[in-house]
């Protein structure tokens, strides 16, 4: 038997696709930007010479097939033919997972990063209003202390390990993971990246320069918005193996109308 479920109201669904578009958006102007000089440093300062605690580098540039270094901390790997390649310094063709890019805009590119960072702000800021004045965040989203019990929490790891689909009346609540993670989505990751990414804007930090403290200096928030970015994604894939764990169809028309198909059974 399949019972229909109206599990996400309107404003739910309206900062699930704009959030989606802001995102993506992000990334990918993110990741152009980035190309440009892929290196992350620690501190006040980042430039060639000193010490990076993530970098991509190249050598070889003059030849057909350049080689390329990915290096972590003290750990280095040949990842030629793997990640693609990068802007050197100002190249105009761009090579990114191996697709050109061809008459790159720096400016234009953070322009476009920008638009969708605001799009984000404004979206997640919304959204955390209606949470809490809807009461949807105390009803909906925040854990009980019984599911977060080191019991319930290991039966929900140990299911989704399992890549069992819900049945019946477990389709209509979140569980315990689903709600941690998108409490610190909206209320930690995304403003973890709004905060950081501004403190990279000499406009903002002009106004607020308290953001240096907080992220311990310009290039410090430079490395804490990739690696934000990158649990982002991380986020993401998991959320889409879900989707379709759950059912791909049912569970994006329920983003799209609101409701979903539960099928009956034993939870």
């Amino acid at each position: 038997m399949v019972e229909p479920v109206y599990r996400h109201p309107l404003p739910v669904r309206l900062w699930h696709w704009l959030t989606v578009l802001g995102v993506a958006l992000s990334l990918l102007t993110g990741l152009l930007i980035f190309n440009i000089h892929p290196n992350l440093y620690w501190g006040e300062d980042g430039h060639a010479g000193m010490p990076t605690i993530l970098s991509l580098s190249a050598s070889g540039v003059d030849t057909k097939v350049p080689r390329y270094d990915l290096q972590i901390g003290a750990h280095h790997w040949d990842v030629t033919g793997k990640i693609g390649a990068i802007d050197i310094e100002g190249s105009d063709v761009y090579v990114l997972i191996g697709a050109p890019w061809k008459d790159f805009q720096f400016g234009a590119t953070r322009t476009w990063h920008f638009l969708s960072a605001w799009l984000l702000t404004g979206a997640v800021v919304g959204y955390a209003f209606y949470l809490m004045l809807s009461g949807r965040l105390l009803r909906v989203l925040l854990p009980s202390a019984r599911e977060l019990s080191w019991r319930n929490l290991a039966q929900e790891i140990w299911s989704h390990m399992q890549f069992k689909r819900p049945i019946g009346a477990a389709t209509k609540p979140y569980n315990v993971l689903q709600k941690l993670s998108y409490v610190l989505v909206i209320f930690l990751l995304i403003p973890t990246l709004i905060l950081s990414g501004l403190t990279l804007s000499n406009t903002v930090t002009a106004v607020f320069p308290d953001l240096f403290s907080l992220f311990g200096g310009r290039q410090s928030a430079r490395s804490m918005h990739f690696f934000a970015a990158m649990i982002m994604v991380l986020f993401i894939v998991v959320h889409l193996v879900q989707v379709f764990v759950v059912g791909f169809f049912s569970s994006t028309r329920s983003i799209i109308t609101g409701r979903m198909a539960a099928r009956g059974g034993v939870a």
